[in-house]
């Protein structure tokens, strides 16, 4: 039942798809000018849908060019986009493995998100990959996680995935022979069809319904359920389901021996899942005939329906092996196209380190040309603009160095490495304020002691020497050594008058 009911769903997006040609055109020109960033992502996954229901290959392709980019330029919803785009062509290659790990990764960034509707989706699309994967277990388990979350979310995130869930929880149970609890969830999906006013959901609870009282021998409430399910599925857009119900009620009414009403339905089966492709409903419709007009000793038609299961039988393994190959070739292109990535990343990660590299060697040396600058006669603001600027590289490079570790430790909460940035920056700037005014003072210090050459100190001596003879020889000087001999010897005369 999930299986059909997706099938649905991509059948209706493919026709949308179809029927507007040029929206591929315009997606395909807009991505040949558009940049590296969010909107060639979107650009990308978008053209990616387009293709998945003729060409799930190259919507794989695309889908993880989106991918790749939206890592690259760290962009969430790009890359859950991208993700279930990827997954939904996996699932319609058949490689269900593949298609629940791009689910399961797309649940692990919406784990982190704020969004419940996306969350729920992506739980409900690992039950139902766990579903076609037969482990029943697994799959109830991620059912109801997405229950529980649309329960908790309420108003249309309930209203629009609850009856998926159900469907799928019913089909679970159903595949597990628990009759009493697919019956349960199958009626509970009704109820919500009928209140919505749904009529696909309404037929699918139908459908559910009839398998599990025809699988329970409840043949006469089966064939009610069938028949109320073909009102709502009647409408050509739900033919594989339709086929579904035709052939159960074909069962039916060959079991309770009404075989004109068996054979009209399982030609209806037949003849529906032939004309829309059907291949795996057209085996069991042929399959069906061939045994009914066996029981019948109508050897020629049952002969006649033989050939054909047999040929459907080939049909289906050929299709099988086509996508089995195609799962490997998308598999070894998407591993190709991961080395590119990696092979890309790896050079931006050496060409950051040449740059930090670049910046280490390129602070000191600044450094010191501005220690030398300062030795030589020139103005004092250069050196001081100088100095200021060696220090602003400084600590811009520590900030530059420590916001990447910082980042992976806040798990990039913004709040929290503000929070922290602002910590640093309240010890930082002081620091730097410091750094800075020492710095000028001491490159723009006038120096008071100079060096002196070599015998200069002689020279000088020589120098004072002459200039103090030179001055003993002036007239003034000499006027006023006589002056002071004659006090002397007055001073004498008087002494001695004394005496």
């Amino acid at each position: 039942m999930p299986r059909y009911c997706c099938i649905l769903v991509f059948f209706a997006c493919c026709t949308a798809t179809i029927a507007q040609p040029f929206k591929m055109d315009s997606l395909q020109n807009a991505l040949r000018t558009e940049a590296q960033d969010s909107n060639r992502v979107s650009l990308l996954w978008k053209l990616a849908e387009q293709y998945q229901f003729y060409k799930p290959d190259t919507t794989l392709q695309l889908a993880q060019q989106a991918l790749l980019l939206a890592k690259r330029i760290r962009y969430t919803e790009g890359e859950s986009r991208s993700l279930a785009v990827m997954a939904t062509a996996q699932y319609l290659l058949g490689n269900y493995s593949g298609a629940l790990n791009n689910y399961v990764l797309k649940l692990q960034i919406e784990e982190k998100r704020n969004s419940a509707r996306n969350y729920a989706s992506a739980l409900n699309n690992i039950g139902l990959m766990y579903i076609l994967l037969a482990d029943y277990a697994n799959a109830l388990s991620y059912l109801h996680r997405a229950d529980s979350a649309i329960h908790a979310a309420g108003g249309e995130v309930k209203k629009e995935l609850r009856n998926r869930i159900l469907i799928n929880l019913g089909e679970t149970f159903y595949r597990m022979k628990k009759a009493d609890s697919a019956n349960y969830y199958f009626s509970e999906a009704l109820k919500l069809g009928l209140s919505n006013q749904d009529g696909f959901y309404q037929g699918a609870a139908l459908l559910g319904l009839g398998n599990v009282e025809l699988a329970g021998g409840n043949d006469s409430t089966a064939t009610d359920n069938y028949r109320k399910a073909l009102v709502f599925l009647n409408d050509g857009t739900n033919n594989d389901m339709f086929c579904e119900a035709t052939l159960g009620l074909a069962n039916v009414f060959q079991k309770n021996n009404q075989p004109d009403s068996a054979l009209h339905y399982g030609r209806l089966a037949f003849e529906t899942g032939r004309k829309d492709g059907f291949l795996s409903r057209e085996l069991d419709a042929a399959t069906f005939l061939s045994h009914f007009y066996k029981n019948k000793k109508k050897y020629d038609s049952a002969f006649v329906y033989m050939e054909q299961a047999a040929m459907l039988q080939d049909s289906l393994k050929g299709q099988a092996k086509t996508k089995e190959a195609m799962i490997i070739s998308s598999n070894e292109q998407l591993r190709q196209a991961e080395l590119a990535e990696q092979k890309q990343r790896e050079n931006e990660t050496r060409i950051q380190q040449l740059q930090i590299l670049a910046i280490c060697i390129f602070i000191p040396v600044f450094f010191m040309l501005t220690v030398a600058v300062s030795k030589i006669r020139i103005h004092k603001n250069v050196v001081r603009f100088m100095g200021v600027v060696s220090l602003l590289l400084l600590f811009e490079f520590l900030v530059l160095l420590l916001h990447p570790p910082i980042g992976e430790l806040t798990h990039h909460n913004k709040v929290l490495e503000l929070l922290i940035l602002v910590v640093i920056g309240a010890g930082l700037v002081p620091l730097h304020h410091k750094l800075e005014r020492l710095l000028i003072e001491k490159l723009t210090k006038p120096r008071v002691h100079r060096e002196v050459a070599p015998g200069a100190e002689e020279v000088q001596e020589d120098m004072i020497a002459a200039n103090e003879a030179t001055i003993e020889d002036m007239p003034w000087k000499k006027s006023e050594a006589t002056a002071q001999k004659k006090s002397a010897s007055a001073d004498e005369t008087t002494e001695a008058d004394k005496q």
